[in-house]
């Protein structure tokens, strides 16, 4: 191998040394006026010209044009080779088209810039002798002489200073902030395995190539997984007032935890990395997947903090992997980790728990996601298919909008006459979205396992019927109802990872043989996918509703309240319309929790909200204001409207009866009004006259609805 090399470089020593008298050549015939319209000897100029042509794009598919090829004096065989061709075009056409002044003009700009001063020599060299010689013979004047030598210097001069200027030294650092950007994007991927060998499932499609830099597509994955890591830790930390939501990923060989995403309102983050087991972070390397204190004790505190100060509780949950085990290490399992932490000091309940939890969960399935999609990636011509499905699927969050996405997916990749998605409830099945004839027929329907098709690709978690083929009627769901006038038909179970399947998803086309091999395992790909998304989908409405709902009562949130009612305000101003605001105050709540106990007290809040929501229309909100208060917004509604639904309510609840364990309670509600517009254009305005209406209410003896009106 050595052998070889040296003799590669003698051959490439020995086609510089002939490029380089070819070029000394070529200047000595245009200093002689070879090129020079009407001269004589043009054969022997044009053999001469097409020579120094020739070998200057040999060297410049060497690799010439990016830096010398050695500090020899051979090396500046290639600038010396293009200034010649420059020139003998420049002297060749230039009388005709003075503009090309332009071309030796860049050239040696260019020259300027791009290669050292010591491989400049030679060529600079042979400009002069150039010039001078044309000058000599008497084919250029004095003044068109001192005017070429004046351009070629002010080029290269000028375009050095530039590339010494800030503005260009500006330009750098913002493409070196770029790069190191990628870098960074880039072992970010490799830390999530977004680019780790995976099986070439594709490989049977005849034109598909693979890609050959798996890491060049990652940058667009990481960034839609850091973008939703940073939504849903922001989301988490509003929701239960933390100072910090922190993401701790571990680099591929598990020696470091590197922070990934974090959403704080403290400003002393230390960047890390960190050490394995430093902090809280040691106490998650056994069994336990979750860890909470409160108080928070110095050797265990977290990590990302360059003070430890007003941290009062700690809790830390590790991620989740279904697919395979996080790294093990000597008995240890190094995971990612969720922490989070808080000045206050009491103790973390079960429902923060949970949260807790889930959202691990949904961010190790964002990853599982990320992962799969740039499996993909792997296969060109597959991902010009299946990208077009996924963005469908990816841009999908609820479980409604998963359906909807997974039958565009299914079209994008096959013309489909009819397409079902089945999913798991009880002991069978139920059809919960469809597309094709007699669909509207089965949406909703439950059907059993023990019956179709269907019933029994969820049995066996493998796909059917066998050769995706059906010939005549052929029982998909029940014995109710058969699929008829499809020759190709396949049924794959909508299985995440080797777990159980969560529904089925059902294809059929009017033509033969449509489902080949191929084709089959990117629909079996994309069903996988949208199991992966229907858990996901559940996942995020869940933590959507935990965000907005008020665990007790099942109304919104005062949050969500808050901001509903901003909106609806802003909705009937643009319509010129109207809407009332009921806030509503159980009457003697406290009397009730003091004499019958705080879970006879939950009891009256849950019944009371239960009339509320029954109220309320599908248009309206309905909300827990704090404690024992509740606001009722009704859209469209005047004066009349608002109090005709507050006395309604008001007289609903004074009928109710509750029973405890010291004998029947009454419960009866004090109700202020407010209306938009007629008593004010501003949500803080309209709250603050409502609450004065309620507390005229209870100051004229409760139970009784109460208008606002100007003192």
């Amino acid at each position: 191998m050595a052998r070889d090399r040296r003799q590669a470089n003698r051959s490439s020593s020995t086609f510089r040394q002939a490029g380089f008298v070819v070029g000394l050549l070529g200047g000595a015939a245009v200093a002689m006026g070879l090129y020079e319209p009407g001269a004589d000897f043009a054969v022997v100029a044009m053999i001469l010209a097409g020579l120094v042509l020739i070998f200057a794009l040999l060297e410049m598919w060497q690799g010439g044009a990016d830096s010398p090829a050695d500090s020899s004096f051979f090396g500046t065989a290639g600038p010396l080779l293009w200034v010649v061709v420059v020139w003998i075009f420049f002297r060749y056409f230039g009388e005709d088209a003075p503009q090309l002044i332009l071309l030796p003009v860049g050239l040696i700009g260019w020259l300027a810039i791009s290669f050292p001063m010591q491989a400049l020599l030679v060529p600079v060299l042979a400009v002069l002798v150039m010039e001078a010689g044309l000058w000599a013979m008497g084919f250029q004047k004095t003044a068109g002489l001192a005017g070429n030598l004046v351009a070629y210097a002010a080029a290269g001069v000028g375009l050095s200073v530039f590339m010494s200027s800030k503005a260009y030294r500006q330009r750098m650092r913002k493409a070196l902030i770029r790069a190191k950007r990628d870098t960074a994007s880039r072992e970010c991927a490799r830390d999530l395995g977004l680019f780790d060998d995976t099986p070439d499932i594709l490989s049977t499609l005849p034109d598909y190539d693979l890609i050959n830099d798996p890491e060049a597509g990652s940058q667009p994955a990481v960034e839609t997984i850091t973008a939703a890591f940073d939504l849903q830790l922001e989301l988490i930390r509003q929701t239960l007032a933390l100072s910090t939501v922190a993401l701790l990923w571990p680099d591929p060989e598990g020696q470091e935890y590197r922070l990934r995403s974090i959403a704080t309102i403290r400003k002393d983050i230390a960047p890390g990395p960190f050490g394995v087991g430093v902090g809280i972070t040691g106490a998650l390397l056994g069994v336990e997947e979750l860890v909470s204190l409160a108080p928070a004790t110095p050797s265990l505190g977290v990590p990302y903090y360059l003070n430890q100060i007003e941290v009062g509780g700690i809790l830390a949950v590790r991620l989740p992997d279904d697919a395979e085990e996080w790294l093990g290490f000597d008995d240890k399992k190094i995971a990612p980790l969720l922490c989070v932490d808080r000045p206050g000091q009491q103790p973390w309940t079960e429902a923060e728990k949970a949260i807790m939890t889930l959202t691990a969960r949904k961010l190790a399935l964002d990853v599982n996601m990320g992962r799969q999609f740039q499996a993909m990636a792997h296969e060109r011509s597959a991902i010009q298919r299946v990208c077009l499905a996924m963005r469908e699927l990816n841009g999908a969050l609820g479980l409604e909008q998963v359906l909807g996405a997974t039958i565009k997916a299914v079209r994008t990749l096959v013309g489909a006459d009819f397409i079902s998605i089945s999913l798991v409830c009880g002991n069978g099945h139920c059809v919960a979205l469809a597309e094709g004839e007699g669909a509207e027929q089965l949406i909703g329907r439950e059907f059993s396992r023990e019956e179709g098709l269907v019933g029994q690709v969820l049995k066996i978690n493998r796909p059917l019927p066998a050769k995706a083929q059906c010939h005549g009627p052929t029982q998909v769901f029940g014995h109710d109802h058969l699929l008829t006038g499809y020759d190709s038909l396949l049924i794959l179970p909508l299985q995440k990872e080797k777990g159980e399947a969560t529904g089925a998803l059902t294809v059929a086309v009017k033509k033969a043989e449509v489902f080949t091999k191929a084709r089959q395992e990117i629909l079996e790909l994309i069903a996988a996918q949208v199991a992966v998304k229907i858990d996901l989908g559940q996942a995020h409405e869940e933590i959507n509703r935990l965000a907005t709902i008020d665990g007790l009562t099942g109304l919104l949130n005062h949050r969500t309240f808050q901001h509903g009612f901003e909106v609806m305000l802003a909705r009937e101003e643009r319509r010129a319309g109207a809407l009332s605001l009921l806030l509503c105050d159980i009457d003697h709540f406290k009397k009730i929790n003091d004499s019958h106990g705080h879970p006879f007290g939950d009891k009256v809040l849950k019944e009371v909200a239960g009339i509320l929501r029954r109220a309320a229309r599908s248009v309206d909100i309905a909300a827990r204001y704090g404690g024992e208060e509740f606001a009722l917004v009704l859209e469209g509604s005047g004066e009349q409207g608002g109090l005709q639904m507050a006395e309604r309510i008001r007289q609903e609840i004074e009928r109710m009866v509750l029973h405890s364990e010291n004998g029947p309670v009454q419960v009866t509600l004090s109700l202020g009004l407010a209306v938009y517009p007629d008593h004010g254009a501003d949500k803080e305005g309209l709250i603050r006259r409502a609450d004065q209406a309620l507390y005229r209410a209870k100051k004229q003896g409760r139970n009784r609805v109460v208008l606002w009106e100007k003192e």
